[in-house]
């Protein structure tokens, strides 16, 4: 529908014939803290003449009332994203995506309207302490599909998947009696 007014509550839309309300908590972008008057009112005037996907969430024909969400219309249109590519996607496939966001126990990648995590262990081989350290946000990537949860809706990725493992370059590292320098990284009770 597309926003054709505005008022202290939120938007009005025209859907078809009809006029929906938009209350401004189900919008999108709301920003949630208390603006002043002057403010929130430039914020939903910004949004006049712009075409909105709208779920609709109450009807009543006898009050003549329609009540729409922003929100509630993309969040059901990202659980139908991640469904697609769930039924799309093949573990051990290798995908490019976007990076999305970062939080301390991993990255989120952005493959198409749906995101997966690359968990932090499956970042790199080496040990990381922040995803910052490898990604930013905003990086393309190709990623591994490691996992697909059906039930609870989750892509599982990893980026040591697609790099060599180091273990694997120990023999042409390495010879056997071969002296070389290391560092501590850690004292434990065993060892």
């Amino acid at each position: 529908g597309e926003v054709v007014e505005h008022n202290r509550g939120g938007l009005l839309a025209q859907f078809n014939n009809l006029r929906g309300f938009i209350p401004a908590s189900h919008l999108e972008t709301s920003n949630r803290k208390r603006l002043p008057a002057e403010e929130r009112e430039a914020e939903l005037k910004a949004y006049i003449g712009q075409e909105l996907t709208l779920k609709v969430i109450e009807v009543d024909r006898n009050r003549r009332r329609l009540i729409l969400s922003e929100r509630l219309a993309r969040k059901q249109l990202r659980q139908q994203h991640i469904k697609r590519l769930l039924n799309e996607l093949v573990e051990g496939q290798v995908v490019q995506g976007t990076v999305s966001g970062l939080r301390p126990f991993g990255a989120f990648v952005d493959l198409g309207g749906a995101a997966g995590l690359i968990h932090i262990s499956e970042l790199t081989w080496r040990r990381v302490r922040h995803p910052s350290e490898v990604l930013q946000v905003g990086d393309e990537v190709d990623v591994y599909v490691l996992r697909l949860d059906h039930e609870r809706k989750r892509i599982g990725l990893s980026l040591k998947r697609l790099q060599p493992n180091p273990w694997t370059l120990v023999d042409e590292t390495y010879v056997l009696d071969q002296l070389v320098s290391g560092t501590v990284t850690n004292v434990v009770d065993f060892g």
